[in-house]
């Protein structure tokens, strides 16, 4: 069986959730996707072992096994069913497409303060819930905005890069030259946005996430300490209470500054990842994260 990060990132996934979206009402498509979810489970591909190890961590290692498996079960849903709900969303007028996600005034607020920034400010979304529908609802509150994505992107993801390209954000996969970009638009007041939950490279320090260290990219507190630019958490996640994605925006972290920039990475590096542990941990089962994070060798993924 192909690996489902493989499958779930093709561009025949992508199309055919595209399709689906024209064609199935979304009850269909939940329960379907439940089901799939379900399937993977059972079957056990060799990525049903990277999620349960890195929710596993998460959640704590007495978790039930049967317990754990519902929580596989729940991301995997997820993903399937957020590409669903992205595709239906872009046939929307962007007025409509908005009101599928419920921002709070007080995050709202944030958005607004973002405008008059002269140092601009880095946007760091964990792979929770249904970001990129969350991309689609943000990009015209926000300044001028550059995404980094992946370096070499697969093709299904240069796919959904056109689509985030479409909002009028621009996407640069991660090179030196994409963060020469960043550090000008910072400058000039603009936003940066990128995720901080995903390894990309075995340069990045080992920082403690959930009790166990793990090198996660250090790019964002980088470039805030080089810029002056302040970091702003957000993740749009899935309310079954509520029936609706909810966005969260947090309040801006400005960066601890000691003189030492070796320290100050790893100072704020902490003190980032801290404010997202909460975060994950209260929604285990709407965490993507289909490589391993706690890995000494993330090149390798």
């Amino acid at each position: 069986m192909k690996d489902f990060k493989d499958l779930a990132g093709s561009a025949a996934a992508i199309r055919l959730a595209r399709a689906a979206s024209r064609i199935f009402p979304p009850a269909m498509t939940y329960w379907a996707s439940w089901q799939a979810a379900g399937l993977l489970v059972r079957l056990r591909p060799r990525v049903f072992q990277v999620v349960q190890a890195n929710l596993r961590q998460v959640v704590g290692a007495e978790v039930d096994e049967q317990d754990l498996d519902q929580i596989v079960r729940q991301a995997f849903s997820t993903t399937i069913r957020g590409y669903y709900d992205l595709f239906r969303a872009l046939r929307l007028p962007r007025d409509q497409m908005a009101g599928l996600i419920h921002f709070s005034e007080s995050g709202l607020e944030i958005l607004r303060s973002l405008w008059h920034r002269e140092e601009g400010s880095l946007l760091v979304m964990p792979h929770l819930g249904n970001f990129d529908l969350a991309g689609q609802a943000l990009a015209p509150l926000l300044p001028e905005t550059q995404v980094i994505s992946l370096r070499d992107p697969p093709p299904g993801f240069q796919l959904t890069n056109e689509i985030r390209e479409a909002s009028g954000v621009m996407v640069t996969p991660l090179s030196p030259a994409a963060l020469r970009q960043a550090i000008q638009l910072l400058r000039r007041g603009g936003t940066v946005s990128t995720a901080v939950d995903r390894p990309v490279s075995d340069l990045d320090e080992p920082v403690m996430f959930f009790g166990r260290p793990a090198r996660l990219p250090s790019g964002p507190i980088r470039l805030a300490l080089k810029t002056g630019a302040v970091i702003v958490q957000a993740y749009c996640v899935w309310s079954p209470e509520a029936g609706e994605y909810q966005m969260t925006i947090d309040p801006p972290l400005e960066m601890v500054r000691t003189g030492d920039r070796d320290e100050e990475v790893r100072v704020n590096m902490q003190i980032m990842l801290d404010r997202l542990e909460p975060v994950i941990r209260r929604w285990p089962g709407q965490w993507q994260m289909y490589v391993p994070v706690w890995s000494d060798s993330p090149a390798d993924l």
